[in-house]
């Protein structure tokens, strides 16, 4: 077992920047791209990936100062430390559960395509650690591996359907066309979206409130195109950080935040350029991917290729909401009653919740925000209540705990809903097993039901 454990734990040690080039590569060639051109798609997705995650780096370089400087003026002392998702996804792959995921995960897709339960190929095997993460707390609390590879793989089933489900929204509002989004931080928040979006659409008034990018440019003229909105905004998050410190020279004051606003300006302006150099090495894949599949299967199945939600954070208003979120959810830390969660490092992470969350509410800004911030507050109180739980998966994955702090947890998966959910129901494990089958089951018939529809509408089209 340990040179297989070995090599899955190589696989998973690429990160995403160099295996979902090599996954897509392989694809590639699999549906008969030739070679160069699979090579060169495979090696544009790497470098898409390499300019996001640089344009994520320099906006944390920035920002992490600037959030500390926020806690201090806010007098922010709370015992739940924030540890980031680059160490949930570490505790998460450090557990027998971790290992075992990628290849069960792996399984997992191939059957829901088999039988048309899904039309998502995922190729984000690395993001798997999402679903690890769930089985890694489930099986910290009752040391049952069977109960949480089952609740691991029920995470990932719906998260499959549900990115199926909202593959043409994100190809409408995001612009990714033949991609879904199978992440399980994106995808958790869909269901939360769905509802409150259906709560604002009930609500007078407030139904009519509706801004979207071309709604900020109708509304602030010059000031709602990208350039110049990512540097207001940045003007307003660098006078929150640095406008009320004491003993800070004035002159000194304006150069951070000046800094802060062409910085923020930069990425609104280079994240969707980084974003479209990524498509630019999907899309023939995705094209012969469907050709394939139209020739080998009967009708015209349209199958997606899943991506890391990373694709969808070119979006402006993706970008704006998270920006606005940091100090928002700060605020949020300070005044929440039961809270004992301080979020720091993983609140640059909020450009991996919003994609999903504009697709449902088709781009609207207003809307958007008002859902990301009964997010933030759910999950900072489910960050307060894990926080031992993630604590004790940690030390059991031999993670190194921060100096000065008993309780960790991360803004990411660690204050999600869905794991959350997972570890209440894992402590009555009949319970768990009979809703977990309900549930897979029954998102697994409708989602089947759904893709031979658009089967079968295709090929009425095709026909016509």
């Amino acid at each position: 077992m340990k040179p297989i454990i070995d090599f899955i734990m190589y696989i998973v040690g690429l990160g995403p920047t160099v295996l979902i080039p090599i996954v897509m590569l392989i694809f590639g060639l699999v549906v008969r791209v030739p070679f160069t051109k699979a090579l060169r798609g495979g090696l544009m997705v790497g470098i898409g990936f390499i300019g996001l995650n640089a344009t994520v780096s320099i906006l944390t370089d920035v920002m992490n100062p600037a959030i500390k400087n926020m806690i201090s003026v806010m007098h922010l002392n709370l015992q739940v430390i924030d540890v980031g998702w680059p160490s949930a996804s570490a505790i998460a792959y450090g557990t027998a559960v971790g290992v075992s995921m990628i290849p069960l995960g792996i399984a997992i897709n191939i059957i829901m395509l088999l039988t048309k339960t899904t039309s998502t190929i995922d190729v984000d095997i690395w993001d798997f650690w999402h679903f690890a993460f769930s089985g890694s707390l489930v099986y910290a609390l009752t040391r049952d591996i069977a109960l949480s590879l089952f609740l691991a793989s029920v995470n990932m089933i719906v998260i499959m359907v549900i990115a199926d489900r909202t593959a043409p929204l994100s190809e409408k509002y995001l612009g990714l066309p033949g991609i879904s989004i199978p992440h399980g931080y994106a995808g958790s928040f869909v269901p939360i979206a769905i509802v409150l979006n259906w709560i604002l659409d009930k609500i007078p008034g407030v139904n009519k409130i509706h801004l979207d990018a071309k709604g900020f440019n109708t509304k602030f003229g010059s000031w709602g195109e990208p350039t110049l909105l990512g540097f207001l905004i940045g003007l307003i998050i660098g006078v929150l950080a640095y406008g009320f410190i004491p003993g800070m020279a004035i002159s000194a004051k304006l150069g951070k935040i000046m800094l802060m606003g062409v910085t923020l300006s930069a990425v609104m302006i280079i994240t969707p350029k980084m974003a479209a150099l990524l498509l630019q090495g999907v899309v023939p894949v995705s094209t012969a991917i469907q050709a394939y599949t139209q020739k080998k299967f009967s009708g015209k199945r349209k199958i997606y290729i899943g991506m890391d939600t990373a694709v969808g954070i070119g979006s402006p208003v993706v970008l704006a909401c998270a920006t606005l979120m940091i100090p928002v959810a700060l605020l949020f830390a300070f005044i929440l009653p039961g809270n004992q969660f301080l979020p720091t490092i993983g609140l640059v992470g909020f450009v991996f919740m919003f994609p999903l969350i504009v697709a449902i509410t088709h781009g609207d800004f207003f809307r958007s925000f008002i859902i990301g911030a009964v997010n933030v507050i759910l999950g900072l109180w489910i960050g307060t209540d894990l926080a031992p739980l993630i604590t004790k998966s940690a030390r059991a994955a031999h993670f190194t705990i921060p100096k000065g702090s008993s309780l960790i947890s991360s803004i990411d998966y660690g204050s999600n809903p869905f794991p959350w959910l997972f570890v209440q129901v894992a402590t009555h494990k009949i319970t768990a097993y009979v809703i977990g089958l309900v549930l897979i089951l029954g998102l697994c018939w409708w989602n089947h039901k759904k893709i031979v529809e658009e089967e079968k509408g295709l090929s009425e089209e095709t026909a016509k």
